[in-house]
């Protein structure tokens, strides 16, 4: 995940200028920033001497826009003047109130020098999101907490289209370190205050600088140093950190190129974030501190310093990074581990419980997360395109294309055209179709099997059948992978049916009898699976547009006090339409909408079990047995997930907790467990014990062959 960037956070109006106004696009603009921080009066006080590239020496104004609360004005000494424009002039959509300016430069000169001061202090607030998940954010702070400063804080001059590039100084209380993009020039502390330099040449989008009392540590590693900022003192948990970073930086060099910056640092923020910035992270304390972030969400933000980073997004096309991003990073670890066919599993998953026919968008309409169906389509639609990319083209043509692309687009804005582009020209291959269906269509596929049959003649079998595409609108191009189950054979047999209509038929030649078929068993091609494909989990529920909470009648006072309360914030979600009602006032659960059945006291708790009869699922002794494992319902909070019917869209959700305290830290986890049907947990806290995905028992696209399906008499 990147922070907004200055392309896809601000957004200007269009100016109506005169021709020697200068806005800056498709232009690099350098800084070299002064910068004294108050953080105890949230002040900040810059001299900047901004430097437009020589070719504009015939520039009569420069129009850029700068925050609010900041006083501005020219150095005298450079001659020029300095005005602030009417809002008819420019504008910019911003978090934060801004004011447009012009400067007119002396005669044929190309750089001007600001002086610029004032308090930048927007407090983090809470944004809310789906089921009361909740973040908190602010677009720009300078407190005695730490500073934060972006594109979003508008707090150096924000000139439209333009990159930057910039030489800072930065002073500070002593004690306090300041970081941004770049490499370290220098660094000096004394009992009053403290200096450092950074610098960085390359094209940039924006311009961050980030501070507080941090601990650093250091490692220098091929060239690139690992460096760690930490608010408290951890020589441990620094030197994990710099150790994978060193590794994950060699992997990827060795994948797609050499890294584009001087370092990587991770910076520990004051409030829990997961931003990616050009050369550092910016992740919060609880973050940094989970065990499985070093090898999930921190690779991710380093491999970003090559796409979103390193190359940039043209995001007037879409916004192609995070799903290149997340393949190469989350997605291609689990490939190592042996987990890849769960994991594209767990993307399908998501777009069939998230993206409804009125939440699809295309790629090239995707520019950033803000939803459960945004992220099911930007991060896991795009992982799918890379896949099956990959699959097109193989590894060997797949690595160099984006190397190739890597190599031609290095600090540039790309698209993905550009990238069609590499992968036409590496693989000599004509992929218009590829990306056209993929990139600028709405939707997916849909498939269904049909009229599988085998025959023995000759002493072979042949197994025949069709592959339908049943989703409304055209065909797609598609090579869907096919696996036979044979007879008395270790290994299966593996074939590639071509759909280029909306159905085709295969005929395979078979060296023993066919027992099983599996369509896309592997899940390798983006579409639309059908719900009994697929295990009934969470995020089946919290992607659902209609929801009832049943609450136990029955439940002690305090228990349903919190149920309600439960039920209550889940009410105030925007996306889903939320009843409540208590397990008296029905008959039967309905079966067009998800159902939350709250409480072990629930008239309908037994109902749900049954439903998890196949799964192992048993209800004894004021006890259940989850996977083998039995867990005392007066001593844990559990949770679980069924359908009333295989093929159901809606899901049925079991929450049943052992005390009152616990409740709320449910609310705020589970959001978080969404790939999972089933979980334990313990304590008031509460702490998770056992997660896990139920078994797919009853696919449709798999195909047991009986006697009358596989004939034995020869023809």
């Amino acid at each position: 995940m990147r922070l907004l960037s200055l392309a896809s956070g601000l957004v200007f109006l269009a100016l109506f200028l005169p021709l020697k106004v200068w806005a800056g696009a498709g232009s690099v603009v350098h800084h070299d920033l002064d910068i004294v921080i108050n953080p105890q009066s949230h002040s900040i006080d810059i001299t900047d001497t901004v430097s437009l590239p020589d070719k504009h020496a015939d520039v009569e104004e420069v129009v850029f826009s700068l925050h609010g609360d900041l006083d501005v004005e020219l150095d005298k000494a450079d001659g020029g003047s300095l005005y602030e424009a009417s809002e008819a002039i420019s504008g910019a959509v911003l978090p934060v109130h801004i004011k447009t300016y012009v400067v007119k430069p002396a005669y044929k000169q190309t750089s001007f020098t600001l002086h610029y001061s004032g308090k930048i202090y927007q407090p983090l607030a809470l944004k809310d999101q789906e089921y009361a998940q909740g973040f908190r954010e602010t677009p720009g702070n300078i407190s005695t907490e730490g500073v934060f400063l972006a594109a979003t804080s508008a707090w150096y001059p924000l000139i439209e289209g333009a990159d930057v590039s910039f030489s800072m100084k930065v002073s500070m209380p002593s004690g306090w370190k300041a970081v941004s993009q770049g490499v370290r020039l220098d660094s000096q502390a004394s009992d009053k205050n403290d200096n450092v330099i950074w610098e960085e040449r390359n094209p940039q989008e924006e311009i961050y600088l980030i501070a507080a009392r941090f601990n650093e540590y250091t490692k220098s590693i091929a060239g690139v140093e690992a460096m760690a900022f930490l608010r408290d003192a951890d020589a441990e948990l620094a030197n994990r950190y710099l150790e994978v970073t060193a590794q994950y930086i060699e992997m990827y060099q060795k994948l797609i190129g050499p890294y584009p910056y001087s370092k990587f640092a991770l910076v520990e923020n004051f409030w829990e974030t997961g931003y990616g910035m050009p050369s550092f992270t910016l992740l919060g304390s609880r973050v940094i501190r989970l065990p499985f972030i070093l090898y999930t969400s921190y690779p991710h933000e380093i491999l970003h310093n090559w796409w979103g980073n390193g190359v940039y997004v043209d995001y007037q096309q879409g916004n192609w990074a995070e799903g290149l991003t997340s393949y190469l990073a989350d997605y291609l670890l689990k490939e190592q581990r042996g987990s890849a066919a769960p994991f594209r599993r767990n993307a399908l998953q998501k777009y069939a419980d998230f993206v409804s026919e009125g939440k699809d968008m295309s790629l090239s309409d995707f520019r950033s997360r803000h939803s459960s169906s945004s992220e099911a389509i930007g991060y896991g639609k795009s992982q799918m395109l890379f896949h099956m990319l990959r699959m097109t083209v193989g590894d060997e043509l797949f690595v160099s294309s984006l190397q190739h692309f890597y190599q031609q687009n290095k600090f540039k804005r790309a698209s993905f055209e550009d990238l069609e582009k590499a992968f036409e020209q590496e693989s000599k291959q004509k992929l218009d179709y590829f990306f056209d269906q993929w990139v600028t269509r709405i939707g997916a596929p849909e498939l269904e099997v049909a009229d599988i049959n085998a025959v023995k003649n000759d002493g072979h079998w042949y197994l025949k059948g069709r592959i339908k595409q049943v989703q409304k609108g055209s065909a797609y191009r598609l090579t869907v992978p096919l696996v036979v189950t044979l007879e008395d054979r270790s290994e299966a047999f593996y074939h590639k049916v071509v759909l280029m209509d909306k159905q085709g038929q295969f005929s395979v030649k078979l060296s023993a009898r066919p027992l099983r078929v599996d369509v896309d068993p592997e899940f390798d091609v983006f579409r639309r699976v059908s719900r009994a494909e697929i295990p009934a989990a969470l995020s089946q529920a919290f992607g659902a547009e209609q929801a009832l909470i049943v609450l136990p009648a029955k439940a002690p006072k305090s228990m349903l006090a919190a149920y309600d309360a439960l039920a209550a914030a889940w009410a105030k979600s925007q996306s889903t339409s939320l009843d409540v009602v208590f397990d008296y006032e029905l008959d039967t659960l309905p079966e067009d909408k998800t159902v939350w059945l709250l409480g072990a006291e629930n008239r309908f708790s037994q109902q749900m079990i049954d439903m998890l009869t196949q799964q192992g699922v048993i209800h004894q002794n004021n006890s259940l047995v989850v996977k083998g494992q039995a867990f005392g319902l007066s001593a844990k909070s559990i949770v679980l997930t069924a359908r009333i019917n295989p093929d159901s869209k809606h899901a049925v959700v079991w929450l049943a907790a052992d005390r009152a305290e616990a409740i709320p830290g449910l609310a705020r986890k589970l959001p978080h467990y969404r790939k999972y049907g089933y979980l334990v947990f313990d304590g008031g806290e509460p702490v998770n014990e056992l997660k896990g995905q139920w078994t797919v028992t009853t696919s449709p696209m798999t195909v047991f062959l009986s006697a009358d399906r596989a004939a034995m008499a020869n023809l």
